[in-house]
C-alpha cells in the first residue's frame, strides 16, 4: 500500500506483558473519521476484552480518557495507539497505575511508525520522532523539553520526586546540555533523548544527530547525517557549520533543511530508515563464504558497500592497464531458518589503479535476516593483477516515506575529505522561532514574542505537545501580561535551546531568574509574580502587632559576610558562546578584616552583554537595600484573601519601629478609639493608618486603607481616644487594624516571600524588606580601568597567630593584603627608643606573608610593596610585647671581651653550636 501524507498510523497493543504482540498499519484518513471508526474496522475478530482489562488511547502523543477517545475526531498524519492495559481495581496488592504507565513507555517505540522494531540505537534517533511525539505533564512536574511518548506518559502519571531524571541535589540538569555544558560536546545521539525546544534566536547550537549513513555514488561515497533541530514549525535554520567552519567553506556538500511543519516534505536521503553496519576493510572477500547476523527486525530491503581499494586491473606490457572483472554473490536467509536464498550474483570491472565503489540493494521479505557473500568464481591472481576487493558496510533498510512532522530537520551530504575531519563531525547551526500563539485571557489566542521571558513561561505551560498542557483557565494570563510588560521595560529579551530534561520548575527557574519573577500557584490559579514596583500605598494590606501572634514576630538583619560584594554573571554569547562578566558591588574591597566575596550566577537565557551587566547591577543594589526580614504568625482573619507571595505589605508593630497599634473598639467621624492607649508628645506630627475590615478598596477584593493626620496635643498625653484632624471617609467598623506613628514613620514595607498556612486557622509569612530604589535603571557597563591604575597593595592587615613547626608551638605575624602585582616584597623595622632601619625580609607572589623570628618585645612596623621602595606600599604596626615567648629559634650567645659571640657544647666529642627558644 502506498502511504499518503494524511495517512493515519494506527497500533494495536494487545498484551500489555509481551511487547510483541503489536498491529501496526496505516489507515486513509477522511474527514470526520473517529477512533470508534477505526476500531470497528481494524480490532481483531472475537477478540475481546476480559474483565480486569481497559483500554489505553493515545494520541498524537497526548493520552485521551475514556470520554475524550469518543469523542475525539482523528485528524490527518494522527498518529494513534490502543493498548490493552490492566484496569482499576486490580486487587492482590498491584499497582495499577504503574502498570498503565509501564505501557505507556512500551508504546513509544511501536507508535511512532512501527518501526522502532529495527532495535538500532541509530533507528531510534532517527525516526522514532514523529507526530506523536508527547503528552502535556503534571504542572509542578512537568518537563521542558519534549520526549517520547512513554518517558512523558509516566511523568503525567506518577509524580517523580524532586529532584528528578536522575538529577542528585544541587545537580545543574544544563551541565549536561550539548549547548550549555561547560565542556565543547559531540553532537547528541543517544536513545531516548528530548526532542529539543526552541524559544526566541540561539546561535551555535548543538543540534541532536537522528542518523547516519554512508551512500555510494559512482564512484564517490557520501557521508550523510540527519539531525533534529528542534520541535517545529520554526521560522528559519541558518548558519550551518561543521567542525566550527561555515558549510560554505566545504566543496561539494549539499544541505537540505525542513522547518517543522506538519505535511513537510520528505528528506530525498532519509526517505527510508537506513542502519548502517561498516564492515570496514577487515572484511576480505574470497571464494570462502563470510557469514553476519544481523540485529534488525522488520527489514524489507538490504543493501551493501563494495570497494575495490587499489582499483582493478592487468598491468600489460605496453605500461597500461587491461580491464579485469570480478564476481560477488549476495545470499541472506531469515534468522533462525537454515536454506540459503541467493540474493544475486553482480560483476564489477575496471581498468584502473583508483578505487572503485559500488552499492547493491535488494528486496527482502520483512524480518531479521543472516546474510553471506563471496566471489563465486576466483578472480585472477598474480604480480600484474590488482583484483582485492572488500565488503565495506551493509544497510538494513525499512522502505517508507519519512517526514517527521513537527520537527524541524538539518540534512547534510558530503564528500568525506581532509577538511571534513572523519565519519563524525560535530556540526552546529542557528535558528529562530520568535512568536508562539498564546491565550489572551479572554477566550481567545494571540501571537506573543517569546524573546520575552514571561510568555516563553506562559508557552511552556499551555503547550499541550510539549509543556504542561495546563488548561487557560487555570492561569491567571493578566499576571503574565505584567510581567512581560517589565520586561519589555527593562530590556530583558533572550533565548532557550532545551536540549535536556529537566522539571518544569526548573526551566520556569532559569527563565525568572532573567526575567525577574516566579510562576506560583495560589488556589486554583497559576500566577506570575513579576519583582518589579507596585502602586503604593492605596491598596495594601497591614498587619499591626494587635494582629500578630505573641511570641511569633521575627526581625533579623543578615551578616554582612553572608552578602556578596560583587556578581560574577554567566551568560551566552551569540558567537562566543559561554561568558563572564564581572560587576562590583558599591562596597566591593571596602571590608578590610576579610577578602570580598563574588556571588556566581548563571543566566541561560541571557545572550548580550548589557543584559549581563544590568542583572549583576540589580543583584548588588537588592543586596544593597533589602536588608530586614521578617517572619510572623497571624489569625486567619487578619490575613486579606488577596495576600499571595511577591504581594507588597506593610508591617507597623512596636518593636520594628516608633509606632503603636492596636485594634478598633469604637469610633466616629473624627474620633477613633482602640483597644489600647497610645502615647503622644507636644510638639510631634502624628498620623493614623487604619485597614477597614467591611470596605473594599479600589482593587477588587482588596480591603480600603485610610491614613488620617490627629489633631495635636499640648502636653505629654497616654490615650486610647484619638482625635482626627481630618475626618474619616468611612467610619471604621470594630475590629478595625490601626497603627499610630510619627507622620512618615508609621510602617515599613515588605515583600512576602513565603506564605504558609496550618489546621489551626494561623498563617505565617516571611517577608523581606522592599525598597523602590532597587527598581532603578541600571545604566551601561561600567569602564574598568586598566590593570596599571589599579592599586597594586590596599587593606594591610597585621595578625599575630598560633602554630606548631619544628616541634615547637610559636607565635608568628601573619600579613594579608588585596593588590594586583606579579609580586611583593615585605619590609620591617623595630620602632620605639630602639628604632633602627628597614630590613628586607622576603619576596611573595600571593598576598599573604609569614613572618619568622621576629624577636618579642617591640612595637615594629611592617611594610609591603611591589617595587623595592616601602614608600610605594602601606605600612601596619605590630604590638609584639609578648608576655611568653615567641617560639622562635635563634643561637644563644654570650658577651665575650665586649663582644657577642655564640655559645658552642660539645656532642660525641665535636662542638655543636648551641640554640635556643625565645
Amino acid at each position: 500500500m502506498k502511504v499518503r501524507e494524511d495517512d493515519v498510523l494506527l497500533v494495536l497493543h494487545l498484551n500489555c506483558l509481551d511487547l510483541t504482540q503489536v498491529v501496526s498499519e496505516w489507515v486513509e484518513w477522511r474527514p470526520g473519521l473517529t477512533i470508534a471508526d477505526i476500531l470497528d474496522a481494524r480490532w481483531p475478530e472475537g477478540m475481546l476484552i476480559e474483565e480486569g482489562l481497559d483500554l489505553l488511547f493515545l494520541a498524537s502523543g497526548r493520552l485521551l480518557s475514556f470520554e475524550e477517545a469518543e469523542r475525539y475526531i482523528v485528524r490527518p498524519g494522527d498518529g494513534l495507539s490502543v493498548a490493552l492495559v490492566p484496569g482499576d481495581g486490580g486487587g492482590g496488592g498491584s499497582n495499577t497505575i504503574a502498570a498503565v504507565a509501564m505501557m505507556a513507555v512500551m508504546l513509544a517505540a511501536p507508535a511512532v511508525g512501527g518501526m522502532l522494531a529495527l532495535g538500532f540505537e541509530n533507528a531510534i534517533g532517527a525516526y522514532g520522532l514523529v507526530s506523536t511525539l508527547s503528552v502535556g505533564t503534571m504542572t509542578g512536574l512537568g518537563t521542558a523539553a519534549v520526549a517520547l511518548v512513554g518517558a512523558v506518559g509516566v511523568n503525567a502519571f506518577i509524580p517523580s520526586a524532586k529532584p528528578s531524571l536522575g538529577q542528585g541535589l544541587g545537580q545543574n540538569p544544563m551541565d549536561n546540555s550539548p549547548t550549555y555544558g561547560f565542556s565543547a560536546q559531540a553532537n547528541p545521539m543517544e536513545p531516548g533523548r528530548p526532542v529539543p525546544v526552541l524559544q526566541g534566536e540561539k546561535h551555535n547550537f548543538t543540534p541532536t544527530k537522528l542518523t547516519q549513513h554512508l551512500s555510494t555514488s559512482g564512484d564517490r561515497r557520501l557521508w550523510n547525517g540527519l539531525f533534529l533541530i528542534s520541535e517545529g514549525p520554526v521560522d528559519e535554520v541558518f548558519d550551518v557549520r561543521i567542525d566550527g567552519n561555515k558549510a560554505g567553506n566545504y566543496e561539494g556538500l549539499e544541505i537540505d533543511i525542513r522547518l517543522g511543519t506538519e505535511g513537510q516534505d520528505v528528506l530525498p536521503w532519509f526517505n527510508d530508515a537506513i542502519t548502517e553496519r561498516t564492515e570496514g576493510v577487515t572484511v576480505k572477500l574470497s571464494t570462502d563464504w563470510h557469514e553476519v547476523v544481523l540485529d534488525g527486525t522488520g527489514v524489507r530491503k538490504l543493501g551493501f558497500g563494495v570497494q575495490c581499494a587499489s582499483g582493478l586491473g592487468y598491468a600489460n606490457d605496453k605500461g597500461g592497464l587491461d580491464p579485469v572483472t570480478v564476481q560477488v554473490q549476495f545470499q541472506h536467509r531469515l534468522y533462525g531458518e537454515t536454506a540459503w536464498v541467493n540474493l544475486g550474483t553482480v560483476s564489477i570491472s575496471g581498468a584502473k589503479r583508483a578505487a572503485i565503489m559500488r552499492y547493491y540493494e535488494f528486496e527482502v521479505a520483512e524480518g531479521r535476516h543472516e546474510v553471506r557473500y563471496r566471489h563465486p568464481v576466483a578472480p585472477p591472481t598474480g604480480d600484474r593483477y590488482i583484483s582485492d576487493t572488500w565488503l565495506e558496510y551493509t544497510h538494513e533498510i525499512v522502505p517508507d516515506d519519512f517526514r517527521l512532522p513537527h520537527c524541524a530537520l538539518l540534512a547534510i551530504r558530503a564528500l568525506p575529505t581532509d577538511k571534513l575531519n572523519g565519519s563524525a563531525p560535530k556540526v552546529t547551526c542557528s535558528a529562530r522561532r520568535m512568536t508562539a500563539m498564546l491565550p489572551d485571557g479572554q477566550g481567545g489566542a494571540v501571537s506573543r514574542d517569546i524573546g520575552n521571558m514571561a510568555w516563553a513561561a506562559l508557552e511552556l505551560i499551555t503547550n499541550t505537545r510539549w509543556g504542561a498542557g495546563e488548561p487557560v483557565e487555570s492561569i491567571d494570563v493578566p499576571s503574565f501580561a505584567e510581567a512581560a510588560e517589565w520586561c519589555e521595560l527593562k530590556g530583558l529579551k533572550g533565548s532557550m535551546y532545551w536540549d535536556t530534561q529537566c522539571t518544569l520548575e526548573t526551566a520556569l527557574g532559569y527563565q525568572g531568574q532573567f526575567g525577574r519573577f516566579i510562576v506560583d500557584r495560589v488556589g486554583t490559579k497559576i500566577v506570575c509574580i513579576s519583582d518589579r514596583p507596585v502602586a503604593l500605598p492605596d491598596a495594601a494590606f497591614l498587619a499591626t502587632s494587635a494582629d500578630i501572634l505573641q511570641g511569633t514576630l521575627g526581625l533579623e538583619y543578615p551578616n554582612s559576610d553572608d552578602l556578596a560584594d560583587g556578581c560574577e554573571i554567566t551568560w551566552f554569547d551569540p558567537e562566543r558562546g559561554k561568558q563572564v562578566v564581572f560587576a562590583p558591588g558599591d562596597f566591593f574591597n571596602a571590608v578590610v578584616d576579610r577578602p570580598p566575596t563574588v556571588a556566581q550566577i548563571t543566566l541561560y537565557p541571557c545572550n548580550s552583554d548589557e543584559g549581563a551587566q544590568r542583572a549583576g547591577e540589580y543583584i548588588n543594589r537588592c543586596n544593597r537595600y533589602l536588608s530586614r526580614r521578617v517572619d510572623l504568625t497571624l489569625l486567619w482573619r487578619a490575613l486579606g484573601p488577596h495576600i499571595r507571595r511577591g504581594s507588597v505589605i506593610q508591617v507597623a508593630a512596636d518593636r520594628l519601629m516608633a509606632t503603636q497599634s492596636g485594634v478598633v473598639l469604637s469610633a466616629t467621624e473624627t474620633t477613633v478609639r482602640l483597644s489600647r492607649p497610645v502615647q503622644l508628645e507636644p510638639g510631634t506630627a502624628y498620623e493614623v493608618r487604619l485597614a477597614h475590615v467591611d470596605v473594599a478598596g479600589d482593587v477588587e477584593g482588596v480591603e480600603k486603607v485610610e491614613v488620617r493626620p490627629l489633631a495635636s496635643v499640648a502636653e505629654s498625653t497616654q490615650t486610647d481616644t484619638l482625635t482626627l484632624a481630618a475626618p474619616w471617609e468611612q467610619v471604621p467598623s470594630p475590629g478595625c487594624s490601626a497603627a499610630v506613628g510619627e507622620v512618615q514613620r508609621v510602617t515599613r514595607w515588605y515583600r512576602v516571600r513565603s506564605l504558609s498556612r496550618s489546621s489551626d486557622m494561623r498563617v505565617t509569612l516571611k517577608a523581606l524588606e522592599y525598597d523602590e530604589a532597587v527598581y532603578a535603571d541600571e545604566g551601561v557597563a561600567p569602564q574598568t580601568d586598566s590593570a596599571a591604575n589599579l592599586p597594586a597593595v590596599v587593606g594591610l592587615v597585621a595578625t599575630i597567630i598560633d602554630a606548631n613547626e619544628d616541634l615547637v608551638s610559636k607565635k608568628l605575624i601573619s600579613l594579608a593584603w588585596r593588590g594586583t602585582a606579579l609580586e611583593w616584597r615585605v619590609f620591617v623595622r623595630r620602632l620605639g627608643a630602639d628604632a633602627d632601619e628597614w630590613v628586607y625580609l622576603d619576596k611573595t607572589p600571593y598576598p599573604s606573608f609569614l613572618a619568622r623570628n621576629i624577636e618579642v618585645g617591640h612595637m615594629y612596623r611592617f611594610a609591603v610593596t611591589h617595587t623595592g621602595s616601602v614608600a610605594d606600599g602601606l605600612t601596619v604596626d605590630v604590638d609584639y610585647q609578648l608576655n611568653t615567648p615567641s617560639g622562635a629559634i635563634r643561637p644563644v650567645t654570650t658577651i665575650d671581651g665586649g663582644l657577642e659571640v655564640p655559645l658552642y657544647t660539645l656532642v660525641n666529642g665535636e662542638p655543636k653550636q648551641l640554640m635556643g627558644v625565645f
